[in-house]
């Protein structure tokens, strides 16, 4: 049977390393992204305006099977009024639903024009019933522009204790594993940086042999022409 061809070093080096140069990309993304994030939040806030990005993690089951619930949604800051139409997905305070304070994330059913302005009257998508009363568009925080689907469950993983723990221990076993790998490779050249000189010692005795067994051949052959001749 033929030998499978393993992988060479080569190889593996270079898919490590568009592995490496992947997830640095990645990171580097995400960081620029919560940098920009945790940014619009806090001048927002400092303004007395909407963010520009928001994120919200859905715990209401009222707009499956669009949203379900842990999906994280992605709202962006409505900055002109006429930009809204029915069938939007918008996140707003209302004081018509007792939701302890938290934002509400549902859909326009339907924009009254009044004297006193538009108003919004919307609707989960699993609901029955439109919601009571309406809002304004002072209420709303943003549309959602995309969804993550099930990111919400690390949220609520990260928030746990085990959760905690995890984040910690993984990070610090890989860095534990990445020296401990590190030390091995660093030792290995070492020893065979010291064995260099046994070997050159060893290559010397068998060159020295190797040239013994040649004078003796070369020595035997000249006494057989010496003998043939005679």
């Amino acid at each position: 049977m033929a030998k499978k061809k393993q992988p060479d070093k080569k190889t593996i080096n270079t898919i490590s390393t568009i592995f490496s140069y992947v997830a640095l990309v990645v990171l580097f993304t995400v960081a620029a992204f919560l940098i920009f994030y945790i940014t619009s939040n806090i001048i927002a806030k400092a303004t007395h305006r909407r963010p520009i990005i928001s994120l919200f993690t859905i715990v209401s089951p009222s707009m499956e099977p669009y949203i379900m619930v842990y999906d994280v949604i992605v709202d962006t800051r409505v900055s002109n009024e006429d930009s809204l139409k029915v069938g939007d997905v918008i996140t707003f305070y209302s004081a018509s639903i007792d939701t302890g304070e938290f934002t509400v994330t549902h859909r326009i059913e339907e924009i009254i024009d009044s004297p006193e302005g538009k108003k919004y009257i919307t609707k989960g998508d699993n609901n029955q019933n439109v919601d009571a009363g309406y809002i304004t568009f002072k209420d709303i925080v943003g549309k959602e522009i995309f969804k993550i689907s099930g990111l919400g469950r690390v949220q609520v993983f990260i928030a746990s204790k085990f959760g905690w723990l995890i984040i910690i221990l993984i990070p610090a076993l890989v860095i534990i594993l990445f020296d401990i790998f590190k030390l091995k490779k660093i030792y290995n050249i070492k020893r065979e940086i010291e064995d260099i000189p046994q070997i050159k010692t060893v290559s010397r005795v068998r060159e020295t042999e190797e040239n013994k067994k040649l004078r003796s051949l070369t020595s035997k052959a000249t006494r057989i022409n010496k003998n043939n001749k005679r």
